[in-house]
């Protein structure tokens, strides 16, 4: 089973954030609280931990694309 991973929040002012670089590519495995990607927020970049583990399916949103807090941007299965 495929799940959905988006972007938190991560508590910043914005929710506007710039994907940085992935950690890991598709295929890799992952695991809970591992580093998935970097993100760029107006104030500083940031890892976001994965909350899923698993293998990494697909990246949907590629490094230099602004997303939005909530964006669908891989899947773990």
């Amino acid at each position: 089973m495929a799940h959905e991973i988006r972007l938190p929040a991560l508590g910043q002012t914005s929710d506007e954030m710039e994907i940085v670089s992935w950690h890991k590519s598709v295929g890799d495995s992952v695991e809970v609280g591992e580093p998935l990607l970097l993100v760029e927020t107006d104030k500083a970049q940031v890892d976001v931990e994965s909350a899923e583990a698993g293998t990494l399916l697909e990246i949907l949103v590629a490094p230099g694309q602004v997303c939005t807090t909530g964006d669908l941007i891989a899947y773990i299965g």
